[in-house]
């Protein structure tokens, strides 16, 4: 299912409208900028994963579209302070919040964003529910704290990498997933198995990600290649190649500079490439696609099971 296909786009379409009637504000400001970030693209991916999971049982439509656009909200905002700690200029080709407002109005609007999707969550989910994800914030907050302390640090290992993109990504697609079934009346093991698939499918997403940071065609990522390495995010492609001695030692002179420049980030990522860790990243890919693969094959026979499949292979196929 790609992002033309018109269920996709109808869920979409709901989605965001519901967005803007959630965060309506006084603020004209705060109103402008949640249009841009609506307006500036993204895929929901998170969101619809809720609205297909929930789909695969009975569920309350209305509540449910409340709940996935509170958790495509705290995306946004996790989207919006992540471009203040990267004083990113654009995101998906787009002028970013901090620099159309400001480092200062945009944190103030992330937050705005934040209060709004405990306002959802606290108004359809119940305690239990509510304490998970309060967790899953929790543990993504620390990943992205983790990322932050790690930044230039190239002693990190797979171990290292997996665990914070685990956090920082996986855990909000397992939330989603969870979500969508909970609320369709899923318990138990059934309930684990999409948690499961979802946590499976971020970790395969976000590997997706930083692969296409070194192979990805700029007009469609919406970023230079490199940008990941060229703000001192140590991703896969960079791990494997330095767990080569050979290409260590050449990675070494420019690893020592207090400042990557995009030369030498160019010339890094050439030695990423001639050392084949792109192909070692792919390799890592597959397995987390098998994963996925473990814990959606057992699902019924289904349209709404078919419309998971288009999703998964459009996203994990995707070049952008």
């Amino acid at each position: 299912m790609d992002i033309n296909d018109r269920y996709y786009k109808k869920m979409v379409k709901e989605i965001d409208e519901n967005i803007v009637r959630l965060t309506s504000s006084h603020r004209k400001l705060i109103n402008e900028a949640i249009t841009d970030l609506v307006n500036g693209g993204g895929k929901r991916l998170r969101p619809v994963l809720m609205l297909i999971s929930a789909s695969f049982g009975n569920y309350d439509k209305e509540k449910l579209l409340n709940l996935a656009a509170g958790l495509e909200i705290l995306h946004m905002a996790s989207l919006i302070h992540d471009d203040i700690i990267d004083d990113a200029n654009l995101r998906r080709g787009q002028i970013t919040t901090q620099e159309r407002f400001g480092k200062n109005t945009a944190v103030f609007i992330g937050d705005f964003l934040l209060t709004k999707t405990f306002s959802v969550f606290i108004d359809h989910l119940d305690e239990k529910v509510l304490a998970k994800m309060n967790k899953i914030v929790r543990l993504l907050c620390e990943g992205e704290v983790e990322q932050e302390e790690k930044r230039f640090d190239f002693s990190i290992d797979l171990t290292d990498y997996l665990r914070r993109i685990r956090r920082k990504t996986a855990l909000l697609f397992a939330l989603s997933t969870f979500l969508g079934a909970y609320q369709s009346g899923k318990r138990g093991k059934s309930l684990h198995q999409f948690y499961k698939l979802g946590l499976e499918l971020g970790m395969a997403f976000q590997i997706q990600d930083d692969i296409l940071d070194f192979t990805g065609d700029e007009v469609r990522t919406g970023k230079k290649s490199g940008q990941d390495l060229l703000s001192g995010v140590v991703t896969i492609p960079v791990i494997y190649m330095l767990d080569k001695n050979e290409y260590r030692q050449k990675a070494i002179p420019l690893l020592e500079k207090d400042i990557l420049s995009y030369e030498d980030v160019n010339q890094l990522m050439d030695l990423c490439r001639a050392s084949g860790s792109i192909e070692e990243s792919q390799e890592l890919l597959k397995r987390f696609i098998d994963r996925v693969l473990y814990y959606f094959e057992p699902l019924p026979e289904t349209k709404v099971k078919k419309r998971l499949q288009k999703i998964i292979d459009f996203q994990l196929e995707r070049n952008f």
